[in-house]
């Protein structure tokens, strides 16, 4: 009897377990379904923020893989492309789904990029025409064609902006009409309105605050600007765009060395595209960082990156850290590589600063010097020609270096100042040609009566072509009057107060004045006890009547 029993027993629990296994078998499907749902619709997301974030390395990996079953991830692939300045790629994409309203938009995009705008409205038309009472995207996709290509009116895309906020209202609608009203003359104050709206949204809180910051950069509100870029950065610590910005912003008022802080901290958070490096390695030589501004390009070209600018930048830094031969030979790479129409005049001036350290070279470096002049649109080139100047001072071609600062007073601009002509006269000095550097010494006394140095330099001058013996005290005055405008314990004036002081000590003995040249032999002994000439003249003074 217990027997048939237990069998029984043992057939219903068998039946209860696999009831139960397929009760937790077809739970399990639907629990991982549901999660490979939601993580899709995460995935996409996390795609579109990249994209938002103009990470579109990170966005294109995340959808890749979804792109061949959902249009939409399909719609941003391309937009990627696009950005990457694949039209053909994009526009392959985007035809993937030739009835989907955002990859229509896409198309309608492409368009924009061949100079087909009436197509491209033509298209957008369509698309904002499958907008429904509940579906507003149609909307926002038409509108955001226009507003982030070129060719079409964005008080178009305003106006559909405004239909889709009809339906709902929602951060990314009032960034794209943010963006639209940018476009139009006078939109700002509209634009900033959108932007303070789109804040309101959690979503959008730091990319609002990023284009906001932008407005107040483009007003020239510095202080308005950087709050609203440190706010960005503080809403969304991965938003890299706030720090690209403000790289962008002090690189254009020359601070490099902040714009090179900032553009490491957004190289951090961004996905290092090759613009980016590069602009990491113009940073780098700008704020005079010139051996890894050298390396970081190096490392790029020798991952098969290769821009002909790239090679300026490797030249100049070269030129500037005195490895003249490798500046030379990459400067020949660039001007063999680069258009002739993408050339700047800082190119010819480097090129002839360059040729300026090699001696079988350094005659053809005026010729390029020039050639950057008469390529400078500048209307003040006077800072263009001291640099020369110094070029050939630095290769202790002195009377060269003499002419082309006297070139820059040649140009009779605002920005003439009383060091060219002081330079001009003390080069010409160095090449000893007294005979320029005598006037042009004298003008600058005349043109700046309070700047010392040219009395100083004049005596220097009348001692070395007029008073070798130092007799007949033609420099005297020159000298006599420096020292009553410099201070007699400078000491960063001690040798030309020697200089001067034995000058007068000299010429006071050479013409038999025993009260002068004890007086002003004293003054040397007291910058150097050791002086020889107050020695021997303090000697020959006790045999003097």
């Amino acid at each position: 009897m217990f027997i048939p029993s237990k069998v029984k027993i043992k057939k219903q629990h068998t039946i209860k377990v696999t009831k139960m296994k397929k009760v937790i078998s077809i739970h399990l499907f639907f629990t991982l379904l549901l999660v490979g749902f939601t993580s899709q619709a995460q995935t996409i997301d996390d795609g579109i923020q990249m994209v938002k974030y103009e990470r579109f390395e990170s966005a294109k990996n995340i959808l890749t893989p979804l792109a061949a079953t959902d249009a939409k991830a399909n719609y941003y692939l391309g937009l990627c492309e696009l950005a990457n300045d694949n039209t053909m790629g994009a526009k392959a994409l985007f035809q993937k789904y030739p009835d989907d309203a955002a990859n229509l938009a896409g198309m309608a995009r492409v368009f924009f990029n061949e100079n087909k705008a009436p197509e491209a409205m033509s298209m957008l038309t369509k698309v904002a025409s499958k907008a429904k009472k509940k579906d507003w995207s149609p909307f926002k996709y038409a509108a955001d064609a226009i507003t982030y290509s070129e060719g079409g009116d964005p008080n178009v895309a305003i106006d559909w902006y405004k239909k889709a906020m009809e339906i709902t209202k929602n951060g990314d609608l009032y960034i794209g009409s943010g963006d639209a009203y940018r476009k139009i003359q006078g939109g700002g104050g509209n634009a900033m309105t959108n932007y303070e709206y789109a804040e309101g949204y959690s979503e959008t809180q730091s990319l609002a605050n990023q284009k906001m910051g932008n407005l107040w950069y483009a007003a020239k509100n510095y202080d308005s600007a950087l709050a609203k870029y440190a706010r960005a950065s503080q809403l969304d610590v991965k938003n890299p765009l706030p720090f690209k910005a403000l790289a962008d912003a002090y690189y254009r008022i020359a601070k490099y060395k902040i714009s090179k802080e900032n553009i490491e901290k957004y190289l951090e958070l961004s996905d290092k595209t090759t613009d980016d490096q590069i602009q990491y390695a113009n940073t780098l030589y700008l704020a005079k960082e010139y051996t890894p501004a050298i390396n970081k390009m190096t490392e790029l070209i020798s991952k098969g990156i290769e821009k002909p600018y790239m090679y300026r930048i490797i030249g100049y830094s070269q030129y500037e850290t005195k490895d003249y031969t490798n500046a030379l030979m990459n400067m020949d790479k660039f001007f063999a590589k680069q258009d002739p129409k993408k050339v700047i005049p800082s190119d010819y001036t480097y090129y002839g600063k360059i040729l300026l350290t090699d001696t079988s070279k350094a005659s053809q470096a005026s010729s390029y010097f020039q050639k950057g002049i008469d390529m400078d649109t500048t209307k003040d080139k006077a800072p263009l020609h001291r640099e020369i100047a110094e070029s050939f001072k630095d290769a202790q071609k002195y009377a060269t270096a003499a002419e082309w600062y006297k070139k820059t007073l040649n140009l009779n601009t605002a920005s003439v100042e009383p060091l060219d002509y002081w330079w001009s006269g003390v080069m010409y000095f160095y090449a000893k040609d007294y005979t320029n550097a005598e006037p042009m010494l004298k003008t600058m006394s005349e043109k700046y009566p309070n700047e010392p140095s040219s009395y100083y330099w004049l005596g220097r001058v009348i001692t070395s072509s007029k008073d070798k013996e130092y007799k007949n005290g033609m420099a005297t005055n020159y000298f006599t009057q420096w020292l009553g405008m410099v201070k007699a314990d400078d000491p960063a004036k001690k040798n030309d107060l020697i200089k001067a002081y034995t000058y007068l000590a000299m010429v006071a003995y050479n013409n038999s004045k025993k009260d002068e040249a004890i007086q002003f032999s004293n003054k040397l002994t007291t910058l150097d006890p050791n002086d020889n000439t107050a020695k021997q003249i303090m000697k020959a003074v006790g045999t003097m009547k």
